[in-house]
């Protein structure tokens, strides 16, 4: 009697499950999810709109080179009379206007450094942006990349779960006729269920991954989709300066930008030495029903804060104690990305010299499985060497499919350590 029974994960049973098609729909290309992310995807909207806002901050204190012209009017018209009652109510009128300007001449430098530092935070604002758009592409890559490789997983579970299931069968047909004993075959059987266990895995990891990917292109509802790609690496740099490749980062950028910020501050702050020097001039106009006077004036005033309890000196003590404090942070930053380079580097190239180990490993293991399958047809060898070849089969394909990801993910987080970006 056979111990291979259908309620025990049967040969047709895994082979109806691995029938059928997962997808439906056409693929998406890497062009056309890039497409979609670049105009959909919320942190670049919100970066844009933050730069967009840098922007208008910076307009906004270029007013202080333009002079402030204000005008005004005003109508009125009432009725008094005496507090005893007795007299009738007069009625009274009166219409006044005025158009003042005043401009600031002099503030003790505070003006220019006050619009160096929008200028300043403007550019910080930028790499910031060039930042945003170098993760979100980081993101995106890895995103494809994973649904590539859940893809690719489902095709492996599949081929795996078929191939357990071709084992098992030659273990039955050998038990049957006596030439295997029930342990293996238990054992085939417990492989297979494995086997079809991680086709069910692969399945709601690519469930995950197509979330995830879609999530870049802000699709929250979406069809079964699936994508056209191949895991792919290009070999990294043999030679390269982190120094230089430092510098031009978003996040180098942005040390710069708020060191020139926090010395702009400083100004700003020590102008209150300075006197602060206006020029006024107005012109009005009163009467009763009609404008029947008129006057102007022009003047300069002159403003000098003599003491203020020592506040504005300590501000100025503040203020030079935050630019000191973004020299120190930019040159931590510096440390910190040439840490992160060499880091993200030597993994690239780890990952990239791993793919060529693992290509040899499968293809030793591919030609150990085939040898292996025929001399224990023939009785040549034991089920457990065949068993032991057969499993390292398994092993080296999981092995380097997972390479191929690791590797594709180590040069894209390599391009991101870098701070680069096709997004526009």
């Amino acid at each position: 009697m056979s111990l291979f029974k259908p309620n025990r994960f049967s040969v047709t049973a895994a082979l109806l499950l691995l029938a059928g098609l997962l997808y439906a729909d056409e693929p998406l290309t890497w062009q056309d999810c890039f497409s979609r992310t670049v105009e959909n995807n919320i942190d670049l909207s919100v970066g844009r709109l933050k730069l967009k806002e840098a922007e208008a901050a910076l307009k906004s204190q270029e007013s202080v080179y333009y002079p402030s012209v204000s005008a005004s009017a005003s109508r009125s018209i009432g009725e008094s009379r005496p507090t005893d009652g007795d007299g009738n109510w007069d009625k009274k009128e009166s219409l006044s206007t005025s158009l003042n300007a005043s401009y600031t001449i002099f503030n003790g430098f505070a003006d220019r450094a006050g619009v160096t530092q929008k200028e300043a935070e403007l550019y910080a604002e930028k790499a910031n942006f060039d930042q945003t758009r170098s993760n979100v592409e980081y993101d995106l890559r890895k995103a494809f990349s994973d649904m590539l490789y859940a893809q690719d997983l489902m095709t492996l579970a599949k081929g795996i779960a078929a191939q357990r299931a071709d084992s098992a069968r030659l273990v039955e047909m050998r038990f049957q006729g006596g030439r295997e004993h029930k342990g293996s075959l238990l054992l085939k059987q417990a492989q297979l269920a494995d086997a079809l266990y991680s086709v069910g895995e692969a399945e709601r990891a690519l469930e995950l991954a197509r979330r995830r990917l879609a999530g870049m292109m802000k699709q929250t509802a979406y069809p079964d989709f699936t994508v056209n790609g191949e895991l792919r690496t290009n070999a990294p740099p043999s030679d390269v300066s982190l120094n230089e490749l430092a510098q031009q980062t978003p996040t180098y950028h942005i040390a710069e930008a708020n060191i020139k910020a926090a010395e702009q501050g400083f100004i700003i702050k020590s102008g209150i030495r300075f006197p602060k020097v206006t020029a006024n001039a107005s012109l009005s106009g009163s009467g009763d029903r009609d404008i029947t006077t008129e006057s102007w004036q022009t003047g300069i005033s002159v403003s000098l804060p003599l003491f203020t309890g020592w506040k504005n000196s300590q501000d100025i003590i503040i203020s030079g104690l935050q630019r000191e404090q973004k020299r120190l942070e930019a040159e931590n930053t510096m440390l910190d990305l040439l840490n992160n380079l060499q880091a993200a580097l030597n993994t690239c190239r780890n990952r990239y010299a791993a793919l060529s180990v693992q290509n040899a490993q499968l293809e030793a293991a591919n030609m150990r499985a085939t040898v292996a399958r025929a001399q224990y047809q023939q009785g040549l060898i034991s089920f457990q060497d065949w068993d032991t070849i057969e499993s390292s089969l398994v092993t080296s394909q999981k092995n380097w499919l997972s390479s191929r990801l690791a590797a594709d993910q180590a040069e894209a987080a390599w391009q991101n350590a870098m701070g680069l970006s096709s997004i526009q």
